[in-house]
């Protein structure tokens, strides 16, 4: 009874999770006990697991990880891959990488994090962005979504999506402005046997170019959606919201899923990078409160449209028109062990790597320039000991019990346990210089009754509605504490 891995699997390890089955079709890591891994092996076409010497053990495993289509039987001597054979990187596990290849763009947008129309933090050299190319495939990171300033001026474009496909990196999104976009460019990415979902910017029908600081912006921007349909590539979009454009969010969000967009996140400006140097908050910014009164009125549209489209109103709501019969309330963080979770979930699995290359847990921190300075450039220290021990290992292993404790106002709230103190960026933007600072935002959400106020609009809009973050509270016994 001879057994091999399926050839879509390869056997990988990191440390302290050695164990894992990596699926290259979807780029997920399934991590197996010592047992299983010790049977997958064996499943290597030249062992015969009916030998006497093989335990029951062995054998028994073999037949679970069969039932989960891990493992297929074979002739005698059907080895499998060079590529599935186990390989251990020598760092903790980081499944993705979100990187901002250059700090430079084409437009010249009012609320950039970066400043990127000044390009105010420029880009790597080719040799530095290459040995990063490098630094991701030796520490086994699964993908990589690139985004910028830009991405596509930068002029050695194909060559780092090329060293990262050869080293088995998938790129999963390429974030563009859209202004770029067009048959020739989608042309190369099909010659590389290559779809990825170009995640792009539209700020609001009619608004989009005043945002943006170009004129045509907003017609580049449809055209690159509707090519992109048209040639199979799927597509997102995220959308900023200010005082002048919000009005347009219904229209915006259906002209989105008209043209094939999967999926929408919308956030008012954050008043940082060029909002904040050019002084548009007072004027344009809309404070949170008038931000979740968008967000709840807009509701009772999403219900009446049902827009096929998957949409995140920040932390706000979440619904995918397709599936109208669950909801989702971001701000609710549910684990089974809340306070021993990390205190950023996102950023444990997918690391941030700045224009400069720094290693940040996500972009909107990118522009605090005396916070992210105490982080290592990747290009100096090296991925393998970022992701080892360093400053930046020490924040994202950072649990959520240390934010409750480091803030007064969270010791005793009733809700600690369901918003964990929010995001660190938004708490960092509320109270600079303190990554662990509470959000703010998400304070409100709770304890101004905004996430009740959303239930009992969807009940009545939507009854079969169930929001998926109350059934799993449910499922642990902790249902009363939204309740509160």
């Amino acid at each position: 009874m001879y057994y091999r891995i399926k050839d879509k699997y390869k056997l990988r390890g990191w440390e302290l999770l050695p164990y894992a089955l990596v699926d290259s079709e979807t780029h997920r890591a399934h991590f197996v006990q010592k047992a299983e891994f010790d049977a997958l092996t064996l499943c290597d076409g030249t062992v015969d697991l009916a030998l006497p010497l093989i335990s029951q053990s062995v054998r028994e495993s073999a037949e679970k990880l069969s039932e989960k289509g891990y493992i297929e039987q074979c002739s005698p001597g059907t080895e499998i891959l060079d590529e599935q054979k186990y390989k251990r990187y020598p760092n903790r596990f980081m499944k993705h990488a979100h990187w901002s290849i250059t700090g430079k763009c084409n437009c010249k947008c009012k609320h950039c994090f970066l400043s990127a129309a000044d390009g105010r933090y420029g880009e790597l050299s080719h040799d530095d962005a290459m040995k990063i190319v490098d630094e991701l495939g030796a520490c086994g990171v699964l993908s990589c979504s690139i985004t910028g300033g830009e991405p596509f001026v930068r002029s050695d474009f194909w060559e780092i999506v090329d060293g990262l496909t050869e080293r088995g990196i998938y790129i999963s999104q390429i974030y563009s402005n859209g202004l770029l976009v067009n048959e020739r460019l989608l042309d190369k990415f099909e010659d590389r046997g290559l779809h990825p979902e170009f995640n792009m910017s539209f700020d609001g029908v009619g608004y989009h170019d005043w945002l943006r600081g170009i004129d045509g912006a907003e017609k580049a921007v449809r055209h690159a959606f509707e090519i992109c349909r048209d040639r199979g590539f799927p597509t997102g979009a995220e959308m900023c919201l200010w005082r002048e454009n919000a009005h347009t969010l219904r229209d915006s969000v259906n002209y989105l899923a008209s043209v094939g967009c999967w999926s929408l996140k919308t956030n008012p400006v954050a008043d940082t990078g060029a909002w904040q140097e050019g002084g548009y908050a007072k004027k344009h910014g809309l404070s949170s409160d008038e931000t979740n009164a968008i967000y709840l009125d807009y509701i009772e549209d999403f219900y009446q449209d049902l827009p096929e489209i998957s949409l995140h109103l920040g932390g706000f709501f979440a619904a995918d028109g397709r599936q109208p019969d669950t909801y989702s309330l971001p701000a609710i963080h549910v684990a089974k062990d809340p306070e021993n979770t990390c205190m950023c979930a996102h950023a444990r699995n997918s690391l941030y790597i700045s224009a400069e290359g720094r290693a940040l847990t996500c972009m909107p921190i990118s522009n605090n320039d005396e916070f992210q300075a105490e982080y290592p450039l990747i290009q100096e220290l090296g991925l393998r000991q970022c992701l080892t021990e360093s400053k930046y290992m020490e924040l994202i292993n950072t649990r959520s019990a240390a934010v409750l404790a480091h803030n007064e106002k969270c010791v005793d709230c009733a809700y600690r346990r369901l918003c964990l103190g929010g995001c660190r960026a938004v708490g960092l933007q509320c109270h600079p210089g303190d990554i662990l600072a509470p959000d703010e935002s998400t304070c409100r959400l709770f304890r101004d009754g905004w996430l009740q106020q959303i239930t009992e609009k969807v009940s009545r809009l939507r009854p079969s509605a169930e929001c998926a973050e109350q059934k799993r509270l449910r499922e642990l016994g902790r249902e009363d504490e939204i309740r509160r």
